[in-house]
């Protein structure tokens, strides 16, 4: 049954294609948090399934896939060189982002870039898009030692939007935290984005036509809409730990034409070959804290 969703996917693109007069598609993935050592089942069971997340990503011959943070869980020695050592399996581009398991203060903030060889956020394109990538630790934490950081990435955030607009592209924003989970106003949670910047945040998606938004940190894998449907914020739980009845899983993305409202679609396919889908009763405790209080 998958193979057969696999094969329609396919010739959907390939008709997507002649229609879309001249652009030329392409295909990605989103991998939520992989957080080696947050499993029920221990770090190297996160670290198994992160090796059969390679596997599948490789059969799919994405054009590159982002991770939307949390890599390991505590940071600790052994997580790290676990990452790295799996990390090569994966044959496309992983764009990876941080999350508040990766960065709470700015010493984490530069041991990041040098563990893993990458920015905290950064941005490309592909075929008249643009994917902004988003540090969404210090861009949302009002601690005093990032504000300097939180203010350069607001900046950089706005000026990447306005780059894409300029010329052409169409925008698609990743990072890891929830803009917000029901609606556009509810209260603060560990979850979401706070109402503080929210609104900003939320300003800027309106402002630049962004419909497509990917994260992660929940640990649960759905699709969120705002009031007027403007756009999706892609959930997907990822490969260590899950608290809904999804399962750990990928989305794959089809981008059949240049118009991003109507162009792009995705599709949530569960991880094969894991040994179990047992779901976790409990939330998440002992996170870091990036905020002040």
């Amino acid at each position: 049954m998958k193979g057969l969703a696999s094969f329609v996917f396919g010739v959907i693109a390939c008709l997507q294609t002649v229609l879309a007069g001249g652009f030329k598609p392409f295909r990605f993935c989103q991998l939520g948090d992989i957080q080696i050592g947050f499993g029920l089942d221990g770090w190297q069971n996160d670290t198994y399934r992160m090796h059969l997340a390679a596997q599948q990503v490789n059969a799919q011959e994405f054009d590159f896939c982002i991770a939307v943070g949390d890599l390991t869980n505590d940071r600790f020695s052994y997580e790290i060189q676990a990452f790295q050592d799996t990390f090569p399996e994966f044959e496309p581009k992983i764009h990876l982002l941080p999350g508040n398991h990766d960065i709470s203060n700015v010493a984490t903030l530069k041991q990041f870039s040098v563990d893993y060889n990458v920015s905290d956020h950064g941005a490309f394109s592909q075929n008249g898009y643009r994917f902004i990538m988003l540090d969404s630790i210090t861009l949302i934490s009002n601690l005093t030692e990032f504000e300097g950081y939180t203010r350069a990435e607001w900046q950089w955030f706005e000026a990447e939007l306005q780059s894409a607009a300029a010329q052409g592209e169409e925008i698609i924003v990743a990072h890891h935290h929830l803009p917000f989970e029901f609606t556009e106003d509810e209260p603060d949670s560990y979850w979401t984005f706070p109402n503080r910047v929210r609104g900003q945040y939320l300003k800027l998606i309106n402002k630049y036509n962004v419909h497509h938004i990917l994260v992660g940190h929940r640990h649960e894998t759905k699709n969120i809409y705002p009031t007027d449907n403007s756009f999706t914020i892609y959930v997907v739980a990822g490969t260590a730990r899950f608290f809904d009845t999804n399962g750990f899983g990928i989305n794959y993305f089809n981008v059949a034409s240049s118009d991003s409202a109507t162009g792009v679609s995705q599709e949530y396919v569960h991880l094969q070959g894991v040994t179990h889908m047992k779901r976790s009763l409990g939330l998440p405790n002992g996170c870091p804290d990036i905020f002040a209080h």
